[in-house]
């Protein structure tokens, strides 16, 4: 028993110095390259990659390690395939340069893929000139924070992803900045999860783009000049609040698309300078609320096939168009209490509310949806006869399409 009791420490500090044990790659190191040290590590150790360039491909992770980087040290793949595949759980990855992942018509080659691990993080990397930047496959708890993401700036063919991720879970994407790749994000087959504080901008297709992703939160980030806007498709409980959709100009071009989304929530958003703000397609059971709709071509487009939609608290300021609606007569989309520059009516109670309901549909922009030539039109009197006309007697838009308590454009804001 005495003996037990002796080396009992002993054999704990030996422990715990294994777990600890830090590897050395470059300059002054025991290793003169990382796939060296991730073959002679072992779980818990950490290896600290010194600055420098190393050209590295096809690094496979099988331990839980951390691999960090001093100074930003680059792995450069010169043209070749993935970089780093995790294939362990509980890897970290920080504080290094990934570049010049080659790019690839057969392999979705990515500088750092996470395939099939749990618990991985992905903080504070550069990434520059890559196919893919990060890729997780049938990951769990990924968490990818703080990492500038920059692409190839090609032609969509030819350019991956920032972040993809496909059938993962429950991720968490933190403050990365991700420019000039296809998609910034892309989430596919992929829920429960959260992106908060990024920034994607100057992609070639869309800053965020995901599909079948259910239950997944999207809030504060920034889109901004992204080629198509932001795409979200095929998913239900989604919760969308305080981004920013910005300047997302073209002939095909939205801030936000939604196509067949239902039961979600889109609040307290930022659309300025969009070709459409929103366009909404097949979706049902959308609540939009208090979102900033200001200086858009169309702030909102609806398609018919979209029901039981609420847009509730809303401001419109300087758009070319509020609302356009390519149905009539029938409406199951319910407005109320949105604030509407172009509203004509008075409120002689004082109360905020205007006394005279506001039909935002205009008979020019759903004249332009089957002629876009009569935009040459657009500032003539003789339109804005045309829209007022529309308005009394209503022929083009359903008569239920209307804010029976439209706010007065100078209240900033009445509650519900």
């Amino acid at each position: 028993m005495f003996l037990i009791r002796f080396l009992a420490p002993l054999i704990l500090a030996v422990a715990v110095s294994a777990s600890d044990r830090v590897l050395r790659v470059g300059e002054g190191g025991e290793f003169a390259a990382l796939g060296a040290a991730l073959e002679a590590s072992d779980s818990g150790d950490v290896i600290l990659v010194s600055a420098g360039t190393y050209p590295e491909t096809g690094l496979i992770v099988r331990k839980p390690v951390a691999i960090r980087g001093e100074g930003f040290p680059v792995l450069d793949a010169r043209g070749g395939p993935t970089i780093l595949d995790i294939r362990a759980d509980g890897v970290e990855v920080s504080g290094l340069e990934f570049r010049n992942v080659g790019v690839s018509y057969m392999k979705e080659h990515g500088a750092v893929w996470v395939t099939g691990a749990a618990d991985a993080l992905i903080k504070g990397n550069r990434f520059v000139r890559n196919f893919f930047g990060i890729y997780g496959s049938e990951a769990r708890r990924m968490t990818v924070s703080d990492n500038a993401v920059t692409g190839l700036f090609g032609g969509e063919s030819s350019n991956g992803n920032g972040i993809h991720l496909w059938k993962s879970d429950s991720a968490t994407l933190l403050r990365n900045t991700i420019k000039g790749h296809r998609d910034g994000i892309y989430l596919e087959f992929t829920g429960n999860s959260v992106a908060d504080g990024n920034h994607c901008e100057g992609n070639v297709r869309y800053g965020l783009h995901f599909m079948y992703a259910h239950g997944n939160s999207y809030d504060g980030n920034l889109f901004r000049s992204n080629g198509s806007g932001v795409a979200v498709m095929y998913s239900r409980g989604v919760s969308m609040r305080g981004n920013r959709f910005e300047a997302n100009w073209g002939a095909a071009s939205y801030g936000l698309l939604l196509k067949s989304i239902s039961n979600s929530r889109i609040e307290g958003n930022f659309f300025e300078r969009n070709t459409v703000a929103v366009f909404q397609e097949a979706s049902s059971g959308v609540s939009l609320s208090e979102n900033l709709f200001r200086g858009n071509g169309w702030a909102l487009r609806i398609v018919a096939d979209c029901d039981r939609n609420e847009f509730l608290g809303n401001r419109f300021e300087g758009n070319s168009f509020d609302v356009a609606y390519n149905a009539s007569p029938g409406n199951t989309n319910v407005f109320r209490r949105n604030a509407w520059d172009r509203y004509q009516g008075w409120d002689l109670d004082k109360d905020g509310i205007g006394d005279v309901a506001h039909r935002p549909v205009e008979f020019f922009p759903t004249l332009m949806q089957n002629h876009p030539q009569a935009m040459a039109l657009l500032r003539s009197h003789f339109v804005s006869l045309l829209n007022v006309l529309e308005r009394m007697f209503p022929t083009l838009s359903p008569a239920s399409l209307e804010d029976t308590e439209p706010i007065m454009p100078s209240v900033r804001k009445v509650g519900a």
